[in-house]
């Protein structure tokens, strides 16, 4: 072997080393990346490459990453963000349903209560009749607040829910140009290995993924454990319409059907509007809980003011107006006839028994009332709330403690991904020293041979 080759030889051997000493440095800059995979460089002597003979010594890359433990990362991300997520929406609608009777329907049922209780006393005196019809026009507009509120928040969650699949499409299309790019590489590259995962990471809090790793360095992807989002070079973008049926809110340009359900943020907020949301507020033909206490308190003051008479003989009128048509929407509808005076208030009672007060009692004990004609689903007005409320409560401890656990096991599965294929910076700094040394080794030669070939070039002068 010549000088020459000789030097050649050896600079191939400092490069080789200084690509090794690339990957170690990436590798400390990284150390505190979160899912970042450490690399590991391994230089190949000539002739012993792991793709077939070569002439000069070789740096080949790999990765520690584990797909085991990435799934299981993902997995507990996408968990943990649906307990959090649903957390996040359960809050304020347990905030409507204030069981303590300070605010809200309860409090407007309280106020009722406590009005024609007083008018039981004197039924014709004029001011408790102004103060009770204001309690009527109180539980109109405690029922129209709740309706209202809870329609602000479908209709927030319905926008959130599009922008989640908008983010979904976004990363979907990501992973697909890392894909392209993995295809053109003949060499692990770092930086497209880690930006992989922290992609796929980010995808796994949107929406539950299984992720599939090809022959050729690609990844195909799959949420709701059946509908492709990624494979190879192709993206299935998401479409989303929140307000069809359930099964059909999300669709994908691949065709075929939807999966029946996702988990991840995705999935916290269809349940939430598919579940709690269409539970209180109806829909599809359902009245919902809201609307039929709403529906139920409303129609029994009405016909107990209709059977009754005015201090006049006159008979009753209706007190309530409400959308009689469609059941989902009477307590956005729920009002007091503004035609309605206090002189046509009916409280007294006709038959055999007549009472001057009698309707005022019946309605002074109305919200409590275990009497069949006044409960509602089998249960009292205040009854039937207490039972709405205490669902949604549920709903909001169990998701609460669920979402504590699940951060916890999330952050055990980064830990212990962590443990398996990050950076350990004892175990670069041997790398780094051990690499260091065969590059000096090798520039030190390099040198020798500079100074030999030097001294025959002098020579044959």
């Amino acid at each position: 072997m010549s000088l020459f080759s000789s030097i050649a030889t050896a600079s191939t051997a400092l490069q080789a080393f200084s690509s090794a000493l690339g990957a170690d440095q990436t590798n400390v800059s990284n150390s505190a990346t979160p899912g970042f995979a450490a690399i590991r460089a391994t230089v190949r002597a000539i002739g012993t490459s792991s793709e077939g003979f070569s002439g000069t010594d070789s740096v080949e890359l790999s990765s520690t990453g584990s797909p085991q433990a990435d799934a299981l990362v993902q997995s507990a991300s996408s968990q943990s963000s649906e307990s959090q997520t649903a957390t996040g929406q359960l809050e304020p609608v347990n905030q409507l349903f204030d069981i303590t009777g300070a605010s809200g329907i309860l409090a407007a049922l309280n106020n009722f209560s406590t009005a024609f209780s007083s008018l039981t006393v004197n039924p014709n005196d004029l001011v408790g009749r102004t103060t009770a019809l204001l309690a009527a026009g109180g539980v109109a507009s405690a029922f129209n607040k709740v309706a209202a509120r809870l329609d602000s928040q479908r209709n927030s969650v319905d926008s959130i829910i599009t922008s989640t699949v908008a983010n979904i499409n976004q990363l979907a299309s990501q992973i697909r140009r890392f894909n392209v790019s993995v295809r053109g590489q003949t060499q692990l590259d770092p930086g497209t290995d880690a930006a992989l995962r922290s992609t796929l990471d980010q995808l796994s809090s949107l929406t539950g993924i299984t992720v599939l790793k090809n022959g050729d360095g690609t990844v195909s992807v799959l949420t709701g454990g059946q509908q492709p989002l990624v494979i190879g070079d192709q993206v299935y973008s998401l479409g989303a319409d929140p307000a069809a049926a359930p099964g059909s809110q999300v669709s994908s340009s691949g065709g075929g059907n939807s999966p029946t359900s996702y988990s991840g943020q995705l999935g916290a907020l269809l349940d939430f509007r598919n579940g709690t949301l269409h539970d209180l507020l109806g829909g599809n033909g359902a009245a919902g809980t809201v609307n039929e206490l709403a529906k139920g308190f409303a129609s029994r003051v009405n016909s107990l003011f209709s059977a009754g008479v005015t201090a006049s003989g006159a008979p009753g009128v209706p007190v309530f107006s409400y959308d009689n048509v469609n059941d989902s929407n009477v307590a956005r509808t729920l009002a007091v006839d503004p035609t309605v005076t206090t002189d046509q208030l009916a409280l007294s009672t006709t038959g055999a028994s007549p009472q001057s007060n009698g309707v005022a009692v019946a309605l002074a004990g109305l919200a409590s009332s275990t009497q069949v004609a006044d409960q509602i689903d089998g249960l009292s007005p205040q009854g039937l709330f207490a039972s709405i409320a205490a669902s949604v409560g549920r709903k909001l401890a169990d998701s609460r403690t669920q979402s504590a656990t699940d951060q916890t096991t999330f952050i055990s599965a980064q830990a212990a991904r962590q443990q398996v294929s990050g950076v350990s910076l004892d175990q670069e700094a041997v790398s780094i020293t051990a690499f260091q040394r065969s590059y000096q080794a090798s520039a030190k030669l390099i040198s020798i041979l500079n100074d030999l070939t030097s001294t025959e070039v002098n020579l044959i002068r």
